[in-house]
């Protein structure tokens, strides 16, 4: 007795339908539940506050041999209190030093500190070292102090609440915490804010009361513990801040402190310390105490100058002799910019000589691409450009977000691999092995879904990264889990394909259960790499963002080019496969295709020109010594460098020479 008719192709087996369907919803539960018991538990607050802290320490540790020109010396500059118009912290005392800035930034009451200078005066490195006191001083309880670069601040936000966004935003971005443990420790007030440039926000030396950097200000003072001021550090120079000063717009209750120049025996004492053979520079510490006011004495008033030039005159060739003299200085300093100029010039040939290019390139290569960022960072701070609603950073080099360097292009280029892939995978479907309506039904609704993703990522200027980070997959347990769970997935999918029905109906379950795989897998994957704590660098955002694009374009490919495989035939669903598995990549990982996308319009043949590694080539320039890493950008180690950088594109023969 047939209890069921036979079958025909196309028809659907409802007992084989159930049984399928009940067993791929167990085995996506089962796994569901295996990657949540992979999640770590969350941490205590106090675990996550000790936590952030030795990250803070570690990063703040290796910017600070980074700023000091890869050695551990710093000049122990003095800095004097400036009292604002009114509201003044409690307890600033007139003077101190680099080296008991902790003690006076605990007398403070609140603990609000503004750091002001000169160009190179060393803001930054006093504040570096204020963290890195703090935290060796904190008792349980105490906040962290997490330095922020101004530049990425979003000045968009409403003022009340701006501060508690930036630190959420950059605890998450950097410090790779989740959104309820970054939110938990701001709320908490368990994160001093270190708000470091603030004079980089605008263009010009006098920004106005609408400015970006006013916005910061008022955040500042709007930003509160209980019914107190809450705990902040700001940098900028001297000159940004009197001009807001005189608008009424000014930190309240902080104390502003101003380092001042580094005098003859300052700098005596520095090279002196530092120096491989310290009596090379007599002839140029003699000249500077001789004529203080003197053009070679001002040409190296600040840190960031004799820092400089006792790289660049230690330098020694294969042989163990020194490469320059320090005596020439005496003779160059016609004017202090004569020596500025000088020093930054020979930088690039002596960091190039110590650290060699990454592809054998030579100084003038690696000074023609330094230059095209320096003249894009610089063009975006003297016009205020914005784009997407968002002011294009005059400092920061993110990868992901360095796209409209080369104007639309990369942007369009992305766009029409979208484009291209969607239609070439549409005509694959239609004419491979004959025209049906059941294809042309497939091949309309696949392609109207890509169309959509498409018209979403026009629309998305700045493109969010995407995070995979498989770093939880170290463990054998880890990753056989892993690959079990999946395995099943994939495996009750194609049986509940194969109770549907036959060829036709085949390609249809395969497809109506590929997008609830593919769905789940998205899920699964970032279920089982959230909560993972380390230190974002620069690099990291485009890698997750390209690895998950890989991740999704593979798992998407692998799908839809079993059902087209099964509908039509094999070769056509691993072509298929492949082609939507790109765009299902690019679409998936749009940050990172921006950025691949950029480097595709700045070959050598173009206007602007970048190495095809950017990445590689800009972590080499930071070993180097010639960038810095702010959160997770680059940056040019002094403003100044980026300057000179802007005005000359090209190395001077005579200077690299010297």
């Amino acid at each position: 007795m047939k209890l069921l008719p036979a079958l025909k192709v196309g028809d659907v087996d409802p007992v084989g339908a159930a049984i399928g369907s009940v067993s791929l919803v167990v085995a996506l539960v089962g796994v569901y539940l295996a990657a949540l018991a992979q999640r770590p538990p969350a941490p205590t607050l106090a675990e996550a506050v000790d936590q952030l802290a030795r990250a803070v320490a570690a990063r703040e540790t290796d910017a600070r041999r980074q700023l000091l020109g890869g050695h551990d010396r710093t000049i122990d500059v003095a800095f004097d209190f400036r009292p604002s118009p009114a509201h003044l912290a409690a307890g600033a005392g007139r003077h101190s030093r680099l080296n008991k800035v902790v003690d006076y930034y605990h007398r403070l009451s609140p603990r609000r500190m503004v750091v002001t200078g000169a160009p190179g005066a060393g803001k930054t490195v006093l504040a570096v070292e204020l963290i890195l006191g703090l935290i060796e001083a904190r008792d349980a309880g105490d906040a962290v102090p997490v330095r922020i670069t101004a530049a990425s601040l979003d000045t968009e936000l409403p003022i009340v609440k701006a501060v508690e966004q930036w630190l959420r935003r950059h605890l998450r971005q950097v410090y790779q915490l989740t959104e309820a443990t970054a939110r938990v420790l701001v709320e908490n007030r368990q994160v001093t804010p270190v708000i470091d440039g603030l004079d980089e926000m605008d263009t010009g030396e006098r920004p106005g009361y609408g400015s970006r950097a006013a916005h910061v200000l008022l955040a500042v003072n709007a930003y509160q513990h209980g019914r107190a001021k809450a705990a902040v550090i700001l940098t900028c120079r001297t000159a940004q801040y009197e001009a807001l000063e005189e608008l009424r717009v000014w930190a309240h209750d902080a104390a502003r402190v101003e380092i001042a120049p580094v005098d003859g025996r300052q700098a005596r004492n520095f090279l002196t310390a530092r120096a491989t053979d310290p009596a090379r520079w007599e002839p140029v510490l003699t000249a500077i105490e001789r004529a203080s006011r003197g053009p070679l004495a001002q040409g190296l008033s600040t840190p960031w100058r004799l820092t400089l030039a006792a790289t660049v005159y230690d330098q020694r060739d294969s042989a163990g002799g020194f490469v320059r003299a320090p005596a020439e200085l005496a003779t160059i300093g016609t004017t202090p910019e004569r020596v500025r100029d000088h020093l930054l010039g020979v930088l690039i040939p002596a960091a190039a000589a110590l650290t060699p290019p990454p592809g054998g390139a030579d100084v003038e290569r690696v000074h023609r691409w330094l230059a095209v960022l320096a003249r894009y960072l610089n063009t975006n701070a003297t016009t205020g450009r914005t784009l997407g609603g968002r002011t294009l950073s005059g400092t920061d080099l993110v990868l992901h977000e360095l796209w409209p360097l080369a104007g639309n292009r990369p942007r369009l280029v992305s766009i029409a691999i979208i484009v291209a892939g969607t239609l070439a995978g549409a005509a694959l479907m239609l004419t491979w092995g004959g025209f049906s309506p059941f294809r042309l039904a497939v091949t309309g609704a696949y392609t109207a879904t890509n169309f959509m993703s498409v018209w979403v990522a026009w629309r998305a200027i700045w493109p969010r990264t995407k995070r995979v980070d498989l770093r939880r997959l170290r463990t054998p347990a880890s990753r056989r889990q892993l690959a079990v769970g999946l395995g099943s997935v994939l495996v009750v999918a194609l049986g509940f394909a194969l109770a549907v029905g036959i060829r036709a109906g085949l390609a249809v379950g395969v497809m109506l259960v590929s997008g609830l795989v593919f769905g789940f897998v998205n899920r699964l994957v970032f279920r089982f790499t959230e909560g993972v704590v380390g230190v974002s660098g620069p690099l990291d955002p485009v890698r997750a963002d390209l690895a998950s694009g890989l991740v999704f374009g593979l798992v998407g490919g692998l799908l839809l080019g079993q059902a087209v495989g099964l509908a039509v035939a094999f070769t056509a669903g691993v072509a298929v496969g492949l082609v939507f598995g790109l765009v299902f990549a690019l679409m998936f990982g749009l940050a990172g295709s921006r950025y691949v996308a950029l480097l595709a319009c700045t070959r050598r043949w173009n206007a602007i020109w970048l190495p095809w590694r950017l990445g590689r080539f800009l972590n080499w320039a930071y070993e180097a010594g010639l960038l810095r890493i702010a959160g997770i950008a680059y940056q040019f180690r002094h403003r100044e460098l980026q300057d000179y950088l802007a005005t000359h594109p090209l190395p001077d023969p005579a200077t690299a020479r010297s």
